[in-house]
């Protein structure tokens, strides 16, 4: 009898679980693509909200091995499926979190990039916001829906909204990019941190700031010194001549206008 009861209880268990990772879904997410913005590249950036958290797949580029979240870089488990398609699997640490990472273009003026959103929980809206690279010719994109808009910054950076409801689980969606940059332009250079941890320097600016305050420091200490002695021999010598004769060297008489060894006056 305590066997059937520990059965079903585990059954129930399993049941309650499946159940809690058939209800988790992304309740909004937010994903922006912003090519050729401080990199030759397309800049990736995912906002994502749950209703719970839950274990989450998405497609990755092949060609990114860098994932930045809020609290570093993620630590995820690929997936290699039958199609060759590059997935990752992890567990996020809260209901919200954020990814960040860099794919690259081929080094051609022509840039065309393909944007692939596929999940494993189903998403109630979706939004897609496009920045226009600021040396872009002909900038067009295709996706499958007619809702656009198109919104202008304080800076000038021009944005394509575009939204999209009731995802369903594991099913592909895809937006794709075309334009020219003939003088491979960036929008921002150097804006962004780097998509990959690297080793810290100091900036070529401030080496040339930390010499300049050098050579600052050694011209002030000459000029300081340059200074200061001509005043210490000028008093040594007003000092030596107040004592003794100009002329003969003699010891100075008090009273006298002349030396009484060599007649010369004082």
């Amino acid at each position: 009898m305590k066997l059937r009861i520990l059965f079903f209880a585990i059954l129930f268990c399993l049941w309650a679980d499946a159940g809690s990772l058939s209800a988790a879904r992304f309740t909004e997410a937010r994903v922006d693509l912003w090519p050729d913005y401080d990199q030759p590249a397309m800049l990736v950036m995912m906002e994502m909200t749950m209703d719970s958290v839950a274990p989450v797949v998405f497609v990755i580029p092949e060609s990114v091995k860098h994932v930045r979240i809020r609290e570093g870089y993620l630590d995820f488990q690929k997936i290699i499926t039958a199609d060759a398609t590059n997935m990752i699997r992890f567990t996020p640490q809260g209901d919200h979190f954020t990814m960040t990472y860099y794919d690259t273009f081929p080094d051609t003026s022509y840039r065309s990039y393909d944007y692939f959103f596929y999940s494993n929980l189903a998403v109630d809206t979706l939004y897609i916001r496009i920045q226009k690279p600021a040396a872009a010719l002909n900038f067009d994109f295709m996706d499958a829906t007619a809702w656009t808009r198109e919104v202008k910054d304080r800076s000038g950076l021009v944005y394509s909204m575009t939204k999209f409801a009731g995802i369903r689980p594991e099913e592909p969606f895809m937006v794709s990019l075309r334009y020219t940059n003939p003088s491979r332009q960036l929008t921002a250079p150097g804006a962004m941190e780097p998509p990959e941890p690297i080793r810290r320097q100091l900036s070529p600016a401030v080496r040339r700031i930390g010499i300049g305050l050098l050579i600052l420091m050694l011209i002030l200490a000459l000029l300081i010194r340059r200074v200061v002695r001509p005043v210490h021999d000028d008093t040594k010598r007003e000092s030596h001549a107040m004592r003794f004769c100009g002329y003969c060297g003699a010891p100075r008489t008090t009273g006298h206008l002349f030396c009484p060894f060599c007649g010369k006056k004082y």
